[in-house]
């Protein structure tokens, strides 16, 4: 931290946070990778927080802003400290009597700030809050020589989500996306991403990413929660000149976004859910490699004995789909072990009688007594034991089907609003508060780990929507407690059981924050089962999780749901013959060594050169394990749309010096049989210095080399494929003959 009579500055691994002195002490003014800048124009100092209580004036245009609240501006600076690992502020209201923390803690490693914001009512009166905000960093983007609405200046990269379609980023200038000025009074529009309930990613993530195409830098900010979120891009203005500069904000605790209040009492506090934010010099890749550092340093402790990215076998994708049996089941298993898989996870279904609906019956989570033979579902278990693999079961840990016994249980047992039981149907919400629901789900688990399970696969196939409001708190804060204490549970868990490995799933990938990801091992990317459409999943979902905790499904051998009316119809020998080639179960397999493996499908029905390609992918994957989790992602062309089936696509993981990739390919449907990949950029003069790279095809290793050529001159592979829907997976190594060698991979104009 450097004082000067009117600057202060605050230094992050290549940040720079300023704050100018004012009147009521030092506000935050500007927000840069540049500690000197040439400012088109001045920041105007301000709080990095917003916040509103009932029967005060909110702020400039409340139905349309949130950044501009009126609260914050008339707090005073009390104090101010900071360190190496981290700057705290405190503000105080004098009249409301209300005093603000502001928490700032660095990330070790990291282009990157984790802020809360904590509220107390220090005076004798309770006061209602209205909103509250993460933070609100100001000054974003103010050098360069271009004003802030030129369309040629930035650029918001933000992500699209739908159920089967995860990770479907887009891109967009300020204009287009709703911020722009009108006249000559302030802004009163901005940009908004926001959502309501516990499918947190639902329908869109919680991370944004600007890009400054004038100054060649990069602004990013992600929320931290499963529950409501808010994010806001505006521009905090002068009335009189052209002076102000953009400002990213982030809250989870919002009237006008999702019904939240939150009333204090005399000595009570309040803190926000957490936000992540940073900047630094380059494109959307640079932002999504300090958040990806982020992200490891969040999980750091998560796993401790246990190793990341193990290789799991769930029977659901495109195999048993939610139909498990003894006689089903065995084939299976011993396919799994014999391909070298390490868990063997039961899916849906393994707690149902056969010929009945199991969904009803969630909750009990009793085994079935007709599925596993005389002997049970403890021997079968024994017998995964005994094939050298882990076993797992699904769960929806959360849930209660109406036909359970454990339905019976009082209303309190549950999340509820309007007096009625959140869900109805097939599924009700637990209440993970109530101490004896934590004893009863703690009871299941122990009893299931005692029966020899090590995994469970946590499923989420219903929102909880607004809410909890019991008690006449507002739904929305209900909504927030109801997921932080699930997420205690987790950690007893964990803490009870530190051998057992917890997936989450959210009907794919409808809950994957880094709220739910602090606390859990894997995260299912998708419910995707169409193969040829998962590589525009991969992609996506790797800048939102980390590589070793996204669990990409590979199904070779698949029996797509269309199939079900007709099971046997994945046995016939024109379905076999398909697969002969062993192109399909390359495509599979390359998708699942992006991140986390995750096998399912009917490996059984494998001939001897599928199974190979199999066990091949397996063991490689287990070499590469340690790389992968260490490794970062890039994407040389882009991001690929879900329903481009005419186009090729690359991911990428890199190590952080960038000396080393591998690189997935795929063509996808009847595009060009050739495509040029640019793996680095020009210096500006003639070719690329040092650039010599070594390109191995990885896998498949044998019999399947494509045609391929590096350019040093150009930085560029072009591959050939010559049939639609082949995958390969390349290793490139650089040569270290130059200083600039390692800092030169591809960051193309980045397209969506």
């Amino acid at each position: 931290m450097k004082e000067h009579a009117n600057r202060m500055t605050i230094e992050h691994e290549g940040m720079y946070i300023g704050f100018a002195h004012t009147e009521n002490g030092w506000m935050q003014v500007d927000f840069n990778s540049s500690k000197e800048m040439q400012e088109r124009v001045s920041g105007i100092p301000f709080p990095n927080f917003e916040l509103a209580v009932a029967g005060r004036h909110y702020g400039i245009n409340p139905a349309l802003i949130s950044g501009l609240t009126a609260l914050s501006s008339e707090m005073r600076l009390a104090s101010h400290s900071a360190d190496a690992e981290g700057l705290q502020l405190l503000y105080r209201h004098e009249q409301l009597q209300l005093k603000v923390q502001v928490h700032m803690r660095f990330t070790l490693g990291a282009a990157a700030i984790r802020q809360t914001t904590t509220v107390t009512n220090e005076g004798n009166s309770p006061v209602v809050l209205t909103h509250l905000s993460s933070m609100c960093i100001q000054g974003v983007a103010t050098d360069g020589l271009l004003p802030w609405y030129d369309k040629r200046k930035i650029r918001v990269h933000y992500c699209r989500q739908t159920w089967n379609g995860e990770g479907q980023w887009r891109v967009g200038d300020l204009e287009e996306l709703g911020l722009y000025p009108t006249s000559v009074h302030p802004s009163t529009s901005a940009v908004h991403f926001s959502s309501v309930g516990s499918w947190s990613t639902g329908k869109l993530l919680p991370l944004i990413v600007l890009e400054d195409l004038e100054t060649g830098k990069s602004w990013y900010c992600q929320l931290e929660t499963s529950a409501n979120w808010h994010l806001e891009i505006g521009h905090r203005g002068s009335w009189s000149d052209d002076s102000g500069g953009l400002f990213i904000h982030a809250d989870g605790a919002d009237e006008r976004f999702g019904g939240w209040s939150k009333q204090l009492l005399p000595g009570e506090s309040y803190e926000s859910i957490p936000a992540s934010f940073g900047c630094c010099d380059g494109d959307f890749s640079d932002a999504i490699r300090e958040l990806t550092a982020h992200r490891r340093f969040l999980t750091k402790g998560l796993y401790r004995d246990i190793p990341s990215a193990p290789v799991v076998y769930n029977d659901y994708m495109n195999a048993l789909w939610g139909d498990p049996t003894k006689e089903k089941l065995t084939p299976l298993v011993d396919a799994a072990a014999a391909s070298g898989c390490e868990y063997f996870c039961i899916d849906a279904g393994w707690f149902g009688e056969i010929g009945l609906s199991w969904g009803s019956g969630l909750g009990d989570w009793q085994p079935s007594r007709n599925r596993f033979g005389e002997e049970g579902l403890v021997s079968f278990l024994a017998y995964i034991a005994d094939k050298g693999m882990k076993p797992g079961l699904w769960l929806e840990m959360e849930v209660c089907g109406d036909d359970a016994v454990l339905a019976s249980k009082p209303d309190d047992w549950f999340i509820r609003r309007y007096g009625i039981r959140v869900g109805g149907g097939l599924r009700s919400f637990l209440h993970f508060g109530h101490p004896d629901v934590r004893s009863y789900m703690h009871g299941v688990i122990d009893r299931l780990v005692g029966m020899g399970v090590r995994y469970f696969k946590n499923d989420y196939n219903l929102c909880i929507g607004p809410g909890d409001d019991t008690g006449g708190q507002a739904a929305a804060e209900g909504l927030r407690r109801a997921l932080a204490d699930f997420y205690r549970f987790i950690d007893e868990v964990r803490a009870r059981h530190p051998q057992v490995r917890l997936e989450n799933c959210g009907s794919g990938g409808m809950r994957a924050d880094y709220e739910a990801l602090a606390h859990f091992h894997l995260q299912s990317s998708s419910d995707q089962e169409d193969y040829r459409k998962y590589p525009s999943i991969i992609g996506g979902s790797l800048a939102a999780v980390l590589p070793e905790q996204l669990g990409i499904w590979a199904y070779p051998y698949p029996l797509l749901y269309t199939d079900l009316p007709n099971p046997e119809s994945i046995k016939k020998s024109g379905r076999l013959a398909e697969m002969a080639d062993g192109e399909q179960t390359i495509f599979n397999m390359v998708n699942g060594m992006c991140g986390s493996l995750y096998l399912s499908g009917h490996l059984h029905l494998a001939d001897e050169k599928n199974r190979a390609l199999i066990a091949e992918a397996v063991g490689l994957y287990k070499q590469e394990r340690s790389f992968i989790s260490q490794a970062y992602p890039f994407w040389p062309l882009g991001f690929t749309r879900i329903n481009d089936g005419l186009n090729w696509a690359a991911v990428g993981l890199a190590s952080r010096d960038r000396s080393r990739l591998l690189l997935s390919v795929w063509r996808l449907g009847d595009g060009d049989e050739y495509r040029t990949i640019p793996l680095a950029r020009s210096n500006g003069r003639s070719g690329i210095d040092g650039l010599q790279a070594e390109i191995v095809q990885l896998y498949p290793f044998e019999g399947y080399a494509v045609d391929c050529h590096y350019s040093p001159q150009t930085g560029q592979l072009t591959v050939r494929m010559p049939m639609p829907y082949q995958a390969r997976l390349f290793e490139i190594r650089f040569a270290a003959n130059s200083a600039d060698a390692s800092k030169a991979l591809t960051k193309p104009p980045f397209t969506t």
